[in-house]
């Protein structure tokens, strides 16, 4: 497996809906989101991808279309994002994990933006503090919104959290 870096070619996927039918290829700017609901670092980070996901929500060929990609069944992503308070638009890798196979995922979460031409942009591995902002920034620019920290003054948030 190859290990996938900014200015790769995005390969091609294929992601379920919570019903096992396939997703369609997301049109426009896109950022991947893969996680595991056991996983304590994805549990920390939700909270703020579903901030980011609120505030410039996309899902046309404008913006930035978050989807996350849960390595779980859908009952128990469903049960995630209820416990989490999150409505980010969630598609799926059954197992054995095809797409994250494909994606080279050996740690979650980790977050691949992907630009309309099909191009890997950005790679993001466990959480960080500085990257999220500069997702929030590039979200902001891409749905034409003006920017807001993503991180409100008197959180305690670590720079970074391993996945």
């Amino acid at each position: 497996m190859a290990v996938l870096e900014p200015g790769a070619s995005f390969p091609p996927i294929t992601l379920n809906d919570a019903k096992g039918a396939s997703l369609p290829k997301p049109e426009g700017e896109t950022l991947y989101v893969v996680f595991k609901t056991t996983c304590p670092t994805c549990e920390f980070t939700w909270p703020y991808l579903e901030r980011l996901d609120e505030r410039y929500r996309s899902a046309g060929p404008a913006g930035l279309r978050i989807v996350a990609v849960s390595q779980d069944p859908p009952d128990k992503a469903a049960a995630f994002n209820a416990r989490l308070g999150a409505k980010v638009e969630t598609a799926f890798d059954p197992q054995p994990w095809p797409a994250s196979d494909r994606l080279g995922v050996d740690t979650v979460p980790t977050f691949f933006r992907v630009t309309p031409d099909g191009k890997l942009a950005e790679k993001v591995v466990g959480f960080s503090r500085d990257r999220m902002e500069g997702l929030a920034q590039r979200a902001a620019a891409a749905a034409g919104k003006p920017y807001e920290k993503l991180f409100h003054p008197g959180e305690q948030i670590p720079s970074t959290k391993a996945g």
